[in-house]
């Protein structure tokens, strides 16, 4: 008995004329040409592009510290040099995330080098990545500054004075009269060049304004440059010693009064006064007079006579002295 017939509705729609194999042969083998084609550029064009992706890398850029190693015993670089230069890297993508650039550095080694001056160029084999080589993967692609001039020199020793230098003025009257370091000399090294023509090395300034009296102070050394390095032991200490002296001012006094003490007997004096020629700090004798300024002559020392050629004491301030007096 054949099979009963579904209404058209009820088809399902692999069934339907529209899909029927013929037509879906066609599908795939019209134009197959075109169709080939197209499938092999797609599959060239993948053959390039997944083994890039899958290498794919960037570039960074930072700032490492220059090192100089290995410098031989008693040598020292003499010459200026930049204390970090630029690198340009290209990292692999996978390993972007996990580079620390400060951790690289540019190591310049300095083993066995003589004394003289050199170009040195910069490389990929001066970069370090935490004191080891830069992981694999990694390109220097730049340095900047990528050469340099070194100089190497040989190291010496010297014992040299120290020279106080003062700054300010001491009061008025007053002058300098002597500056004293303890220790007077110090102990430095440097590059040969350097410590041979050295003479010295200066205090810090010591400021000495309006001082007016002697003083001691602690001091501190000032070496000329970096390349003068102080060998002084630990702990020691440096001091000065200063001392100030009146600047001298001389002035003239006439009719200086001549006082008589203790006179137990009638006197007679063939001169009451005297002149005097005085020395003492311009702010001291300044002020002198023959109203302030006198002199004595003890009359207890004396029993009763005739005396010639007597000087009389003339009674001045501390730190001025007679340089000359008249009449005796």
């Amino acid at each position: 008995m054949p099979a009963p017939k579904l209404p058209q509705r009820l088809r399902p729609r692999s069934l339907r004329g529209s899909w029927d194999r013929a037509r879906l042969k066609r599908v795939f083998t019209q134009n197959l040409s075109l169709k080939v084609l197209s499938l092999f550029l797609a599959m060239t064009i993948w053959g390039f592009v997944a083994p890039q992706r899958r290498g794919e890398s960037t570039e960074i850029k930072f700032l490492s510290p220059l090192v100089l190693k290995n410098i031989p015993p008693k040598m020292e670089i003499t010459s200026d040099l930049v204390q970090s230069v630029s690198v340009l890297l290209r990292v692999p993508r996978s390993l972007a995330k996990t580079i620390n650039p400060n951790l690289f550095q540019v190591v310049i080694d300095l083993r066995n080098q003589l004394p003289g001056s050199f170009e040195y160029q910069l490389s990929q084999k001066n970069v370090t990545y935490n004191n080891e080589p830069p992981p694999n993967g990694l390109e220097v692609l730049q340095i900047s500054p990528q050469q340099f001039t070194l100089s190497l020199e040989q190291l010496a020793e010297k014992t040299v004075p120290i020279n106080p230098r003062l700054v300010g003025e001491v009061d008025k009257g007053l002058a300098i009269d002597s500056v004293k370091v303890i220790p007077p000399e110090v102990n430095v090294a440097g590059p040969r060049s350097v410590i041979d023509q050295l003479k010295g090395i200066s205090t810090r300034p010591l400021d000495i304004d309006g001082l007016n009296s002697d003083v001691e102070m602690l001091v501190q050394l000032e070496p000329p440059s970096q390349q003068v390095r102080l060998l002084s032991a630990d702990g020691q200490i440096y001091r000065a010693e200063i001392k100030v002296s009146y600047s001298p001012q001389r002035v003239l006094l006439r009719d200086i009064p001549v006082i008589f003490e203790n006179a137990e007997y009638a006197y007679r004096a063939s001169n009451t006064s005297l002149n005097a020629h005085l020395e003492g700090p311009q702010s001291v004798v300044a002020s002198l007079n023959n109203r302030n300024v006198f002199a004595v002559i003890d009359l207890s020392q004396y029993p009763p006579g005739d005396y010639r050629g007597l000087s009389p004491k003339v009674v001045v301030p501390d730190k001025v002295k007679v340089l000359e007096q008249w009449p005796i």
